[in-house]
């Protein structure tokens, strides 16, 4: 008896000390020891509007190593190597290789120029390679920022690959409303005009207006996803996603003052202000890059007159203003059918301060995201109408449907008449106001310069940030374009810059967009 109880106790201890040792190696797997597990489905896809593939499901390279099968003598070395080869430090490289395990994680998802450097060093018995699921996409699309990336056990971690992380961890294909060929063009032009003008970044979008589908959407500098984990988010973390970042509109927001006036019948068409190029008022000296004489508000919004529109905020009650900001979307996020950033309008106190009523009129005071002025804008080009911007064309699960994407107005904020005068003056801005260069171009578009002065911590400084919206109107098809350089540091004025941008878009969507369903 005596025996069968010794042996039960045995078992009990030796079945307690196999657990005890499963629950230790199981804290460990959450620090820095892991094993590698196997994927029972491949993480969907995103692909363009037309079906080509935009995210790529891969095998990047992870580095482990036995440290049973290293004796004592190599530990030294192996150390050596490693910290040298991956820029990694030598006391935690210490404590994985003197652990009881045969198999420890070193670096998760190397970079090409990780596996290049380490890869003579792999003998796959104490250093060893193993293939982990991971994503990429064609670089040079200016896309990487929207798509996000994913971590080292691929789960999305940012811009879609997060928000949509449910869908693609299991299997669900995702077609955006983005042409992919379009995609490339804007991010070409884009790179090119940022290099010349030697700007921190640009930004890029192209909305349809009968469908709020947006059909490119570019933002530089972006991440590099052939980076090794580390380095990805590093560059997340250090580049600026304009995407998420709020700036002033500058100039473009005069074309919200110029249609809220028209609107509420607040002044006639000839109301009129003498523009000395420079003005004291309210104690807040107003510039404007020239000397402009006398002008109305058709000639203010064609030749971008600071003074004439800081008269014109002062003629809009403060109530007014909320009503509008209110009616434009400006007081809640864009409603944009995949949620990719909150925070997207600073708006003004415009009951508190006489200055910044004024310099509301032109888009001092106020800022947005670049993708909220390309949607916030868009009402001129459609007839006082805002539809709802669409970033999903389609959900497929195993090629049946589950979602597809409707367009939907989201609410009418002006009437036709007075979007249509606000459009007749943006047809002016291109025929004889600051962006004349593109009269020649002989095709029906609108638009309107913006030359934002860049705030600080102590005040504007000597930096802008360079816009340019506008619409092309092709048979049935209409457009809405934004273009925008970050801190250009050559050409003054946005008419120099990114109007011609925008015209080398102009001549190509002219014809890839009649093709565009």
């Amino acid at each position: 008896m005596n025996i069968i109880r010794a042996r039960i106790f045995l078992t009990f201890w030796i079945i307690t000390i196999f657990f005890i040792e499963i629950f230790v190696i199981t804290l460990q797997l959450g620090r820095d020891i892991s094993y590698p597990q196997t994927r029972t489905k491949d993480r969907g896809i995103i692909l363009d509007r037309n079906g080509e593939e935009i995210v790529f499901n891969i095998k990047r390279k992870s580095l482990t190593i036995n440290p049973k099968g290293i004796e004592s003598k190599e530990r030294k070395k192996i150390i050596s190597i490693l910290s040298n080869n991956l820029k990694l430090f030598s006391d935690e490289l210490y404590k994985k290789i003197n652990l009881p395990y045969e198999f420890v994680w070193i670096k998760r998802m190397l970079s090409d120029e990780d596996v290049k450097r380490i890869e003579k060093y792999v003998d796959n018995k104490k250093i060893i390679f193993i293939d982990e699921p991971y994503r990429t996409y064609p670089m040079g699309i200016g896309i990487s920022n929207l798509i996000g990336f994913v971590g080292v056990d691929n789960q999305g971690l940012s811009g879609l690959e997060a928000y949509l992380d449910s869908y693609l961890r299991n299997g669900y294909s995702i077609y955006l409303t983005i042409d992919k060929n379009l995609q490339e063009l804007l991010t070409m032009y884009l790179r090119e005009y940022m290099k010349e003008y030697n700007a921190d970044g640009a930004f890029g979008g192209i909305m349809d207006l009968n469908t709020g589908e947006i059909i490119a959407l570019t933002t530089l500098p972006e991440i590099d996803l052939s980076r090794n984990l580390d380095e990805i988010i590093e560059q997340n973390n250090r580049f600026r996603n304009l995407l998420n970042t709020v700036l002033e509109p500058g100039s473009l927001f005069k074309v919200v003052t110029t249609a809220i006036v028209l609107e509420e019948k607040l002044v006639d068409e000839n109301f009129s202000v003498y523009c000395k190029g420079e003005e004291i008022i309210d104690g807040y000296k107003v510039r404007c890059t020239e000397h402009h004489g006398l002008v109305n508000i058709e000639d203010a919004l064609v030749r971008s007159c600071n003074i004439y529109f800081y008269y014109l905020a002062k003629k809009i009650p403060a109530s007014i203003w909320e009503k509008y900001f209110k009616l434009l979307g400006l007081d809640s996020d864009i409603p944009l059918d995949v949620k990719i950033f909150s925070g997207d309008t600073i708006l003004p106190d415009v009951k508190s301060s006489i200055v910044m009523h004024g310099t509301l009129g032109f888009g001092h005071g106020i800022g947005m995201t670049p993708l909220k002025m390309l949607w916030t804008l868009s009402f001129v080009g459609n007839n006082g109408f805002l539809v709802k911007p669409k970033l999903i064309k389609k959900i497929e699960n195993n090629g049946k449907i589950i979602y597809t994407s409707k367009s939907e107005i989201y609410r009418q904020v002006f009437s036709k008449d007075t979007s249509l005068q606000t459009l007749n003056y943006m047809f002016q801005v291109v025929k004889r106001g600051t962006a004349n260069i593109l009269a020649d171009l002989n095709y029906k578009i609108a638009g309107k310069t913006g030359t934002a002065q860049i705030s600080g911590k102590f005040g504007y400084t000597s930096y802008y940030n360079h816009f340019f919206l506008g619409y092309l109107f092709l048979d049935d098809k209409k457009y809405c374009i934004l273009v925008m350089l970050d801190k250009p540091k050559k050409g003054r004025f946005a008419r120099e810059t990114v109007v011609p941008i925008f015209g080398e878009i102009v001549k190509k969507l002219s014809i890839y967009g009649r093709l565009i369903n």
